[in-house]
């Protein structure tokens, strides 16, 4: 049993260290992921160069490293605004405090029915391609995702008996929903925003590689993969770091979010 929750424990840990290193890797890069030099283009691995140069001399390694920290700089501040204002807002609107609010209902279910794609593309017509223009938009469709979660689980749970137990002896609205309601949704609110992280996180890149990302003086790893196919035949392990660094971390968050739901279960 001891050995299963460590191993338990460290599935949690290792995805975790691995969100936090392509984090804050940017302060370790080995070199200005910006900087070009002809002298040195398709450059093999070494002590220089981890993973070598693409076609304009930059360093792979530091580019991959500065890439995580845009867009995983986006994902998180994403996050930490859906948790916050969509905590606040789902349960504010609840049934249990809005009572015959029927409007709410309509204009949520109506607004989640259209997919976080949809919001990237209007907002990138209407204001252009950007860090902001995109975690606005990403925010915007997450959040709405998050109220609706929010408004349904404090509904459900408003009707449990430990919410009676609490009403009857007299606690306000506010002190049952901080209290009593809150803790017992903090494991499904932390699964959804990190299956959304993972989302996000293809999203992003998904847009920087048909050209509608982050601009050009961004490091992102969307554009990586969209500059590495152009040498994908002569040099096709370009594309495989990008797409590694993908992969790895929507792979973390997807675990992360498994993990969790499984720890409750347990």
């Amino acid at each position: 049993m001891k050995k299963r929750r460590e191993a338990h424990n460290l599935s949690i840990i290792i995805p975790m260290l691995v969100i936090v290193l392509f984090l804050i890797g940017y302060l370790f890069a080995p070199n200005n992921p910006m900087e070009s030099n002809l002298l040195t283009r398709f450059q093999k691995p070494c002590t220089t160069y981890p993973f070598g140069t693409d076609q304009l001399g930059r360093c792979i390694f530091s580019r991959i490293l500065y890439g995580g920290w845009t867009t995983l700089g986006i994902v998180l501040g994403g996050s930490m605004i859906v948790f916050s204002l969509g905590t606040i807002i789902g349960m504010a609107t609840s049934r249990a405090v809005l009572k015959g609010i029927t409007l709410i209902d309509g204009l949520i279910n109506a607004v989640t029915a259209i997919p976080p794609i949809a919001y990237l593309i209007v907002f990138i017509g209407a204001w252009g391609s950007g860090a902001k223009t995109t975690l606005f938009a990403l925010t915007v469709s997450y959040i709405l995702r998050y109220i609706k979660l929010v408004r349904t689980r404090t509904d459900m749970e408003m009707g449990k008996a430990y919410v009676m137990c609490a009403v009857a002896s007299g606690a306000s609205k506010l002190r049952i929903l901080i209290i009593h309601i809150l803790p017992n949704l903090i494991a499904e609110m932390i699964r959804f925003l990190c299956l959304s992280c993972a989302d996000m996180i293809l999203a992003i890149t998904a847009f920087s590689f048909i050209g509608l990302g982050l601009g050009d003086s961004v490091v992102d790893w969307g554009s990586m993969i969209l500059d590495a196919r152009g040498a994908l035949v002569l040099h096709p392990i370009m594309i495989l770091y990008p797409i590694g660094a993908v992969i790895l971390s929507t792979l973390c968050f997807n675990i992360l979010g498994r993990r969790l739901t499984e720890k409750e279960a347990t």
